[in-house]
């Protein structure tokens, strides 16, 4: 069992709680004297001080005048050097002072350098060595410190305020110099390849050798050079040729009867005189012009070649029969001119042009003209639609 320690029995009294009463040296609250005290457990004595500190004052400085409070010059601005090749700027970051306690000389704004301003010496001062001192019999001279070079106030401003930046400067307007005229050259047309007018004057030309020479040329240039000839497809070419198809050769001079027997003997084999060899092999008028009528629709019928090869490489597309420059002239020869010479070549100029899709008109124009009354015809029309069935 848990043993109960038993405490002597202590005669309480009731405590008069009287503040005069109570020893400051020996306290107690409304008990007799006699009063049994509690015994205290000894302490362990210790040599020396525990807390061992200077006993001194722990406020000990000298008792003057408080001197005036200087507000600290501010930071100076540091400057570094700048290089002509790649110039630095250094931004100054506006440096915050403390402000002062309240007991001292009063705040001042803070102020960050800006702009040096001039250098002013400070007055001299005169500044103690040492102390006065009762135990020393020196005599204390004062020393006058030389005046030391103030650096340049820099100039106050309020950091509070936001900076303002410096306006830019507007440059001045400058007067618009005058317009100065430009010559522009115009550029050079391309000289033709051909001359254009130079054919037409030619194929106009009452000459009908000349009419011949100039559609033999023309006829030859869009064999050897077809991109050359392609000047040739104009209007002014197309109705020289038209012209030269629809001229009216029934009033111009024929073959004589004397012709026409000189040129059945040669035909024939016959031996004949020089004489009659000359006038056999002479060409009338009505007969060049009629001649020069099978050359021009030769001579269209290549530049119609020619035209639709053209288009056909700018577009895809295939020119009708009927759109054809000149082909419907050629047509017409064949059905109306009253030479047989002239129809065959009309056929002959047909089938030079012929392609799959111009087939079915021209199966229908060569089969009318194997009806006709010339033998020749019959049989040039015949060989046309063996050609075009071919194809």
């Amino acid at each position: 069992m848990l043993q109960v320690p038993t405490f002597p029995n202590y005669q309480l009294q009731q405590p008069n709680y009287n503040a005069v009463k109570i020893d400051i040296h020996n306290p107690s609250v409304g008990g007799p004297a006699t009063c049994p005290q509690p015994q205290m457990m000894p302490m362990p004595q210790v040599a020396g001080p525990i807390y061992n500190y200077p006993q001194a004052q722990v406020y000990d400085y000298p008792q003057a005048v408080q001197p005036p409070y200087y507000m600290p010059y501010p930071q100076q601005p540091v400057y570094y050097p700048t290089y002509p090749q790649q110039p630095q700027v250094v931004e100054q970051q506006p440096q915050v002072v403390q402000q002062a306690p309240a007991q001292q000389a009063p705040a001042q704004p803070a102020v960050v350098a800006q702009q040096p301003a001039a250098v002013q010496p400070a007055p001299a001062q005169p500044t103690v060595v040492c102390p006065p001192c009762p135990n020393c019999n020196t005599e204390i001279q004062p020393q006058v410190v030389p005046p030391v070079a103030v650096q340049p106030a820099p100039q106050q401003v309020n950091i509070n305020q936001a900076p303002v930046a410096p306006a830019p400067a507007v440059p001045q307007a400058q007067p618009a110099p005058a317009a100065q005229p430009v010559d522009v050259a115009q550029p050079a047309p391309a000289a033709p390849l051909v001359d254009l007018n130079g054919f037409v004057a030619r194929l106009a030309n009452p000459d009908y050798e000349v009419q011949a020479n100039t559609m033999e040329e023309i006829a030859n240039m869009v064999k050897d050079e077809p991109v050359k000839a392609t000047e040739l497809l104009d209007a002014k070419i197309i109705d020289a040729l038209i012209n030269i198809m629809n001229a009216d050769s029934s009033k111009l001079a024929g073959p004589t009867q004397e012709q026409i027997a000189a040129r059945q003997k040669l035909m024939s084999g016959q031996q004949i005189s020089d004489a009659d060899k000359a006038l056999a092999t002479t060409i009338t008028p009505m007969e060049q012009a009629e001649r020069n009528k099978s050359y021009a629709m030769f001579t269209s019928a290549i530049l119609q070649k020619l035209y639709g090869e053209e288009v056909a490489k700018l577009t895809g597309t295939t020119v009708p029969l009927t759109e054809l420059p000149a082909a419907m002239n050629v047509v017409d020869q064949l059905k109306d001119n009253p030479n047989p010479m002239v129809r065959s070549s009309a056929i002959e100029a047909l089938s030079y042009i012929q392609t799959p899709e111009y087939k079915k008109d021209l199966t229908t124009l060569f089969t009318i003209a194997q009806k006709d009354q010339d033998k020749n015809v019959q049989e040039a029309a015949t060989a046309a639609l063996e050609k075009l069935n071919q194809i």
